[in-house]
């Protein structure tokens, strides 16, 4: 049984906007300790993200997504999207959108808001078209618009 903390005593533990953690400001670059923690993510109970590892849930402090969009493979019939956490699912390009600072974003996992890294952004937006709209992307044959917030 998951045991939520609402303070983590080994000091905070944080993940920038790039996708890069941080422990006590210093940032983290085991790969494997990376791996575990891009995995570990979780919604806490008492709102906000932890990491749950075993049956310890400590919070950590996420500067802008939970999980970032590395990359963006284009077919015929759509495009598929590697997650942070190392997982691979299809694009629902109905939840693409653009936050401040002109940043594009999706929702994964059904429910969490992703970042688009650049390497993923510049992917996608190669089916970048303007529209009388505004703009949209080509997807699948289709274009799907870029909600502003």
């Amino acid at each position: 049984m998951m045991r939520p903390r609402d303070e983590y005593k080994g000091g905070e533990i944080r993940l920038d906007k790039e996708g890069r953690w941080f422990h006590e400001g210093v940032e983290i670059t085991h790969r494997l300790t990376l791996d575990l923690f891009n995995r570990s993510i979780k919604r806490h109970p008492g709102g906000g993200y932890c990491l749950e590892v075993g049956p310890e849930c400590a919070r950590i402090v996420v500067e802008d997504t939970p999980y970032m969009v590395k990359r963006v493979d284009l077919d015929g019939g759509g495009a598929r999207i590697r997650v942070s956490d190392g997982t691979e699912e299809p694009l629902d390009p109905s939840t693409l959108r653009i936050g401040p600072e002109n940043v594009l974003y999706c929702t994964v996992k059904g429910e969490f808001p992703a970042r688009f890294l650049r390497p993923a952004y510049y992917q996608l937006m190669q089916g970048l078209t303007e529209t009388e709209d505004g703009y949209a992307v080509e997807i699948g044959g289709r274009l799907w618009p870029l909600a502003a917030p």
